[in-house]
């Protein structure tokens, strides 16, 4: 222990008479085990964590299949699963669903969940204040009770205990508040109250009818994953024998709740943790090389030791302590940097990655970051320290010596080449999601999103009401278009990369010889104005518009995408679609208008064509259901979001008590739905961009050593008739040679390594040869300069000081 305390005191004194070194030292450590800790943190919330409630092993999710798609779960197949199934202690099923809060100040639309009253029991959460529904609650016709969510009821009523037991009007209903989330509940989206999935039984009595429901479980003691799918397979095969109008060739699928959170995210988080660790090593490899320098010039005193008794293991002993010292202390200020760095992150990162919220710096950050300080410290000290314990005496004990070993200049230059490459892998990597991400933001949506305002209404309309609804969207509709500045306004209960409903069709006339042979489409009832608001372009035919209301002829318009699919040798005009069953009213298609693209800016999706109807010709039946999820979409001359208050302003004079809610442009919509793929760019262009910048220093610092080490040789090389521009070509070819063979095998490692990122890539391959070349390019460049730079200076040697130099 003395020998140890002994080691730390000199290592810290010989750190602190190189100043400049150390502080280098100490920031390249910050950086590449800063930002390891930060993105760790995020990994260890999103994906090493389990999920935060009881054996949240056990829990599983579930929805039904079928050969053509997945789907969501029939409510009466759900209330057969809950009463027939073995291999769960419980189920529960949740539907999102959006209420209007009024009656208690300024209307709100709150984001809510129908949940069976499993729900919070299968999750194993307790209510923080209040109870847990019950099953007599879960039906038809049962009293209406709520939980709030902790957030909305801080949020809207300051944490006010006295809410429970008191009324809320939700969509013109009353109801009863008997329960608090815990404030670390979280499930999917932030959920600010939730109602009995059972009340609304009548709405969802149909078997064929698939209203989002899906179905989470807790699996029983013992039981697997596969053997929960085996058994509810073989419930869902009796269904299908018992019920085979509606359950035919339909399946369950089955996967672990933490599963479904993580997998969508899991990619990125992996590749972006690669990253740093890349950071990191380059960081490694520029400090060896500054304790390699540093270690040239104590020569002497490792020579001294040596002579005096000092065993090889005693040298390579205190040299490591000191490169963990400097490790540890790069750590500490790393944790710091990392501190900072997550909360950057988590503003930074899109709504869209699950459990962000928990990111943060726990035990086993902690120990991630004293591990990785320890060991890089071990990794970067133990070279220098086995060249710098086996000194040549003769040679160190000379006065004035500064030369050199072979060995030395070796390691030296292997790291260099390993930052180079390096480099170039992250280099390339940045570079194929820059070109990817371009190559995204180019793609055709169909619409033009420039200028477009988008503002939710939920119009709260009962049944029989429908006609009072369109009455009310018409005034609306007519106010906002009245402003100055509009250009364009619409209502319609579907938007482009922010929902629509997906429906079957049949076109008219042609037989059906079996009644699951239909296709898809998604589904778009808008308003008059809806098509010149988004600006999508007319193809053929002709829009919607004032003619078609209700009492007149039904029609319809498709996009090229349907048309392509159900007419392809035929003129679409004329023709006539059957949604739903085959006594419905057929629609004749009137118009054909541009593809968009509604589910995001990538190739496959789910559903592709689509179709629109007049929300004035839906029958009265629907027509209050339809016009409970809307949007006004408004298209203006200038700023969108100057004119969301004005426009928000009519809203309430035609209905003081209307929530107007998500206000956002569609530029904005858009953009989000690449949020993910923005943020994997961004932060692997700065881990590239920092690593381009290490890997310059790091040549350049050999570089300037080299030429420190040779000022003699380059004297008499001068003195004996060598011209600047052979000095400087000799300096340069020797970097540059270093800089190829870097590159040469960073190409390779990238050729491997970038294919785990297939995945994140849209439009440009793993081993795209203009990213290659062009980073390949790039790197040579700034390699060249860092080269250049100490090149120029050798040619500037004074010869007769040269000569005097040893």
């Amino acid at each position: 222990m003395g020998t140890m305390l002994q080691d730390l005191k000199y290592g810290f004194r010989m750190l602190l008479k190189t100043p400049g070194v150390t502080f280098i030292a100490i920031l390249a450590l910050a950086l590449g085990i800063g930002a390891n800790t930060a993105i760790f943190s995020v990994v260890n919330a999103v994906l090493l964590r389990p999920l935060q409630y009881r054996e949240s092993e056990r829990l599983a999710i579930m929805w039904e299949k079928t050969p053509k798609m997945d789907t969501s779960v029939a409510y009466p197949n759900f209330k057969d699963w809950r009463e027939q199934q073995t291999v769960f202690d419980a189920v529960a099923a949740g539907r999102l669903h959006s209420f209007n809060l009024t009656g208690t100040g300024e209307p709100e639309r709150l984001q809510g969940r129908m949940v069976a009253h499993e729900f919070f029991g299968v999750l194993g959460v307790e209510p923080f204040k209040g109870r847990d529904f019950t099953a007599d609650e879960d039906r038809t016709g049962a009293n209406r009770t709520a939980i709030l969510g902790h957030g909305f009821w801080q949020r809207r009523f300051g944490g006010d205990q006295s809410i429970v037991g008191k009324e809320l009007t939700l969509n013109s209903q009353s109801y009863t508040v008997i329960g608090i989330t815990p404030p670390d509940y979280r499930y999917g989206t932030d959920t600010d109250v939730f109602v009995p999935l059972g009340l609304f039984e009548s709405e969802y009595a149909e078997r064929g009818a698939h209203p989002g429901i899906y179905v989470l479980g807790r699996m029983k003691p013992g039981v697997t994953l596969e053997q929960a799918r085996a058994g509810m397979d073989t419930l869902m095969a009796q269904l299908e024998q018992a019920y085979p109008k509606t359950n035919q060739d339909r399946r369950i699928h089955i996967e672990s709740l933490y599963e479904n959170t993580v997998s969508d995210v899991r990619p990125a988080l992996y590749v972006l943790l690669g990253a740093v660790g890349f950071v990191l090593l380059i960081a490694c490899a520029n400090v060896a090389n500054l304790l390699l320098a540093r270690s040239a010039s104590r020569q002497k005193e490792i020579a001294i030791r040596t002579a005096l008794g000092a065993g090889r293991w005693r040298i390579v002993r205190q040299l490591l302590t000191e490169s963990v010292i400097l490790s540890l202390v790069g750590g500490a200020a790393g944790l710091l940097l990392a501190l900072w760095g997550t909360d950057l992150l988590i503003a930074a990162v899109p709504d869209n990655i699950p459990r962000l919220s928990e990111a943060g710096v726990d035990t086993r950050v902690l120990v991630f970051t004293l591990g990785v300080s320890v060991l890089t410290g071990v990794v970067f000290g133990l070279f220098p320290a086995l060249q710098a314990s086996r000194p040549d005496l003769n040679e160190s004990l000379k006065e004035g010596e500064r030369g050199s070993t072979g060995a030395r200049h070796r390691l030296r230059n292997a790291l260099v080449v390993t930052e180079v490459a390096v480099a170039l892998v992250l280099l390339v990597g940045a570079g194929l999601m820059v070109r990817s991400f371009w190559r995204l933001q180019s793609v055709d949506t169909g619409f033009d999103p420039k200028g477009i305002l988008t503002m939710r209404l939920s119009v709260a309309a009962k049944d029989g009401e429908g006609q009072k609804a369109m009455n009310f969207i018409d005034d609306v509709t007519a106010r906002v278009r009245a402003l100055p500045g509009i250009e364009a306004a619409a209502f319609t209960t579907g938007l482009p990369f922010a929902g629509a409903s997906e429906q079957s069709f049949w076109v008219d006339g042609r037989p059906r010889a079996d009644e699951r042979e239909f296709m898809m489409a998604v589904m778009y009832t808008t308003a008059t104005g809806y098509f010149e608001a988004m600006n999508i372009g007319l193809k053929k035919g002709r829009y919607l518009d004032e003619r078609d209301r209700s009492g007149s002829a039904l029609v319809c318009v498709i996009d090229e995408s349907l048309a392509a699919k159900a007419f392809p040798d035929e003129d679409p005009i004329g023709q006539r679609l059957t949604i739903g069953p085959p006594e419905a009213p057929p629609y004749e298609i009137v118009g054909v208008v541009e593809h968009v693209k509604h589910y995001g800016l990538e190739g496959e999706v789910p559903v592709d064509p689509q179709f629109y109807f007049s929300l004035a010709q839906i029958p009265e039946p629907f027509l209050p259901r339809m016009v409970g999820r809307g949007t006004i979409v408004v298209r203006t001359k200038g700023d969108p979001l100057a004119l969301a208050g004005q426009v928000r302003q009519q809203v309430l004079a035609a209905d003081p008590n209307q929530p107007v809610f998500n206000t956002r442009t569609m530029e904005e919509i858009v953009a989000n739905s690449t949020g993910q793929r923005r943020f994997a760019m961004t932060l692997l262009t700065i881990f590239a961009g920092v690593a381009l910048l290490l890997a310059a220093v790091g040549l350049y610092g050999v570089m300037s050593y080299t030429v420190t080490q040779r000022t003699h040789e380059i004297g008499i090389r001068m003195a004996l008739g060598a011209r600047g521009g052979d000095i400087l070509g000799m300096v340069v070819r020797q970097g540059m040679v270093l800089v190829i063979l870097g590159v040469v095998i960073g190409v390779i490692a990238a050729l491997l390594l970038t294919r785990v990122m297939s995945g994140l890539l849209y439009g440009v391959s793993a081993s795209d040869p203009m990213t290659f070349g062009g980073i390949s390019l790039l790197l040579a460049g700034v390699a060249f300069l860092a080269c250049f730079v100490p090149a120029r200076r050798a040619t500037r040697v004074d010869p007769m000081v040269a000569l005097r130099y040893e």
